[in-house]
């Protein structure tokens, strides 16, 4: 078989596994949308959400390149070296560009000099848990718990320096009062000692979190996030009373920083149109976090407000890069 007939078949074959796209897209190259995380992982999963509706609005094809490693840096350092044309993206976890800088020494990247953030894609808080069995059913509760025990009251988190360790710590500064932290090798670990009544208190999203609630072992008594949670609506948020305790996630569509104006705007509109599909919606739900937008000049402020949180978190925690 010759080398074209192969690659037209390669073509071929990548556009039928995209639900949505036609091959018959003119043979225009496939857009690499890099994630930074596993196969199967949640920002992995929002790529595979917003993969068809991109793609079909777009033209072309959209790929999802898993590339796992170093905190999410080996993506966006691919990312960076990629030629700025929007053949290459990202599916970016906002905790890669706002925490890593403080947490790795010699970033081979700068994310303010080197990424353009495009549309962000979802946004959530991760939620403040505590063992049902401790009786805390509000965040006065679990301030009075924490006085009680002074040096033996702890907290979890999934490692040192995700944003549910530097969350604690931020809510612990603002609150005046002291825990341990206990870091976990992953949430599953994490929920494990919470349920265990190992640690008083932990933030983390409602997916590792609900069959513990579902039992009852575990309760939640406020969210983390700037935004309603979705199961939980009528949950206070910790910024209403607290407004420096912000402890949330989120996702945003990512590019070169040399990104052409034109082609940021084409990306921006179909990232848009895609979210506001009631399937996308839906499905984004059931992942955790449902569609939060927003269009790159309210991105950028939201960015900026997310690095300097990050920073002073970091600093709280009395972290240092590795």
């Amino acid at each position: 078989m010759s080398m074209p007939r192969r690659a037209a078949l390669a073509a071929m074959a990548t556009a039928a596994l995209l639900p949505g796209v036609a091959a018959a897209q003119g043979g225009a190259q496939p857009i690499r949308m890099v994630c930074g995380s596993s196969p199967s992982s949640i920002t992995d999963l929002i790529a595979r959400i917003v993969q068809p509706g991109l793609a079909q609005r777009l033209g072309q094809a959209v790929v999802v390149d898993n590339r796992p490693g170093a905190g999410g840096n080996l993506a966006v350092e691919f990312l960076t070296r990629a030629a700025p044309d929007g053949q290459t993206l990202m599916l970016l976890s906002g905790g890669i560009v706002t925490l890593n800088p403080h947490l790795f020494r010699n970033l081979p990247f700068d994310p303010v000099r080197d990424i353009r953030l495009v549309s962000r894609i979802t946004a959530g808080g991760f939620l403040l848990a505590v063992p049902a069995a401790t009786g805390v059913r509000d965040v006065d509760g679990l301030v009075a718990h924490l006085r009680r025990k002074g040096d033996a009251a702890n907290y979890g988190s999934p490692g040192i320096g995700f944003a549910m360790h530097v969350g604690a710590e931020i809510f612990l500064n603002a609150v005046g009062a002291r825990a341990t932290h206990v870091p976990y090798r992953g949430s599953a670990a994490a929920m494990n000692g919470l349920v265990a009544g190992e640690v008083d208190f932990l933030f983390d999203s409602r997916g590792p979190l609900a069959p513990h609630l579902e039992s009852g072992q575990v309760r939640v008594i406020a969210n983390g996030g700037s935004v309603p949670d979705l199961a939980y609506p009528d949950l206070p948020l910790l910024s209403a009373r607290y407004p420096e305790v912000v402890v949330q996630s989120w996702t945003a569509l990512a590019a070169p920083a040399r990104l052409p104006e034109p082609q940021l705007q084409r990306l921006d509109a179909a990232m848009r149109a895609t979210l506001a599909e009631p399937e996308v919606t839906e499905r984004l739900r059931q992942v955790g976090n449902g569609p939060a937008y927003l269009g790159p000049e309210e991105l950028s402020r939201f960015f900026a407000d997310e690095r300097a949180r990050a920073a002073r978190g970091v600093a709280v925690a009395g972290l240092h890069p590795q």
